[in-house]
């Protein structure tokens, strides 16, 4: 079944909720009314400023093979502290125009303009992309059901952006930021799932498909996920989990890709997987900022207990 990362914590949540109570209730259950996205009825026909003319076949001969991208990325979980993330959204927002940057906004401008530095000469343009969810942003009556947690099912649309990268580097993080802002806040969200539907619709032939930037195919992309915002009951009868973390990254794709997510505690704290080129992640890592930081146990709250267990005549330290 197909479903976006809101409908994934919802099952979490459901399941959790099942756990402790032993039932469901009402406003929980589960709905996965398909209609809400019907095909028109007239047939599709492609524009040349669609961004569905990006979509390519996830064939072999479009990917690298599995050892060129083992090797072309490394992958990190990284914690990011409230504090850091309020300081980071606060020189995000200082561009005059009266509106105050979000936290995904302001964590995005950051990494894009990371991202320019560590591409420099070997590339005249980098990319940034973001899977948006659009059950806040679809305002069409018949898609009011969307805004709730009980749809399962995807209601998230990819929105990619370019830029120089020069210009990315000369600009300041305020101005990037507001790039960010127009790109996701573009209107017209439901002409766009309509064109999405419509396409499907058409390429329904069993192979799968995939934004060209993230196969890695052009100049360098990172795509961005966030559920920062969303509901996560982890909480199956003995307390919250420490870390929750969705797992999406497919073989063979050579752009970067990060996730982000609340803390389970709910603690404004986030945690950052991601799946990044090795000179991005030491850019991230040695920055002076210290916005992301490798997790430790200290950051999940767990403890080291004090009893060494001796197994195989070895110690074994235990969490």
């Amino acid at each position: 079944m197909l479903g976006d990362g809101h409908a994934l914590l919802g099952l979490v949540g459901g399941l959790s909720e099942l756990a402790r109570t032993g039932r469901l209730a009402p406003g929980s259950r589960p709905a996965h009314d398909r209609s809400l996205f019907r095909p028109s009825s007239t047939p599709w026909r492609p524009r040349r400023s669609s961004p569905l003319a990006a979509f390519k076949p996830l064939t072999p001969d479009r990917m690298v093979n599995v050892l060129t991208s083992e090797a072309s990325c490394v992958h990190r979980l990284y914690y990011l502290e409230a504090q850091a993330n309020s300081r980071l959204r606060g020189m995000a927002s200082q561009d005059g125009d009266g509106r105050r940057a979000t936290r995904v906004q302001a964590m995005s401008a950051y990494m894009w303009k990371t991202l320019a530095a560590v591409v420099g000469a070997a590339d005249t343009r980098c990319r940034m992309g973001w899977w948006v969810d659009g059950r806040r942003r679809l305002t069409a009556p018949e898609h009011r059901a969307l805004a709730t947690t009980s749809y399962v099912g995807n209601a998230s649309i990819f929105v990619l952006g370019e830029d120089g990268v020069e210009e990315i580097r000369r600009k300041p993080l305020p101005e990037v930021a507001s790039m960010v802002r127009e790109l996701i806040d573009a209107p017209g969200y439901g002409d766009r799932f309509q064109e999405v539907v419509d396409w499907v619709e058409q390429h329904k032939s069993g192979a799968t498909y995939m934004d060209a930037s993230n196969i890695g195919l052009g100049c360098p992309t990172v795509a961005v996920t966030a559920m920062t915002s969303f509901p996560m009951d982890t909480d199956l009868g003995f307390g919250h989990a420490a870390m929750a973390m969705t797992t999406t990254r497919g073989r063979g794709l050579c752009s970067g890709f990060v996730q982000m997510a609340a803390t389970p505690r709910g603690d404004g704290a986030w945690i950052v997987s991601a799946s990044v080129w090795p000179k991005l992640a030491a850019a991230l890592e040695s920055d002076e900022l210290r916005i992301f930081v490798p997790i430790t146990a200290k950051h999940l709250g767990l403890k080291l207990n004090e009893a060494i267990v001796k197994e195989n005549g070895s110690p074994r330290s235990r969490f």
